[in-house]
């Protein structure tokens, strides 16, 4: 009985979008840990230990995601990822891969909001952004990067990408 609701809350917490910026958040949801909690009453599931979550081109690898369904509403998830750092990997709707990095990842189903923080490094086709904290609204297409202490915002941009721009 405690396995059947385990996989039904796992089911209903993960079933709306998460992490996706193309069709990937029509696929299912694997996700591989060592170990994993859940709080009924809290609508939480925790993994530790080597997690890896996978739903369609999307792989993020941390040390510890927690999920979260305030009230228990459907699509009102949070997705917290924390790792050495926390990475995760994607295949965006034109081909090309987009990877990242950060020791901290949130990621908020209803406002399509993902923020890495502490080391943040998203990075495609050679191209980078690194800050403290990196902020992307997925369905606006906005991104917003930070500086920490003593520290700056870095972007690099490969020459291809400028001369693909300008076509």
């Amino acid at each position: 009985m405690k396995r059947y609701k385990l996989t039904t809350l796992l089911c209903l917490c993960l079933s709306t979008a998460s992490w996706a910026l193309s069709n990937d958040t029509e696929q299912p949801i694997y996700i591989d840990s060592d170990n994993q909690e859940l709080d009924i009453q809290n609508n939480v599931v925790t993994f530790t230990g080597n997690v890896i979550l996978r739903q369609g081109s999307i792989d993020i690898r941390a040390d510890k995601v927690v999920v979260t369904r305030p009230g228990g509403q459907e699509g009102k998830e949070t997705i917290d990822a924390y790792g050495n750092p926390a990475t995760f990997h994607q295949v965006m709707d034109d081909g090309k891969p987009i990877d990242g990095a950060a020791k901290k990842m949130r990621y908020e189903t209803a406002t399509e909001f993902l923020k890495m923080t502490e080391e943040a490094v998203l990075i495609q086709e050679g191209s980078e952004i690194k800050g403290n904290v990196i902020s992307y609204r997925i369905d606006q297409q906005k991104l917003v990067a930070e500086s920490g202490k003593k520290q700056r915002v870095t972007t690099i941009l490969q020459p291809n990408q400028l001369n693909n721009d300008k076509k």
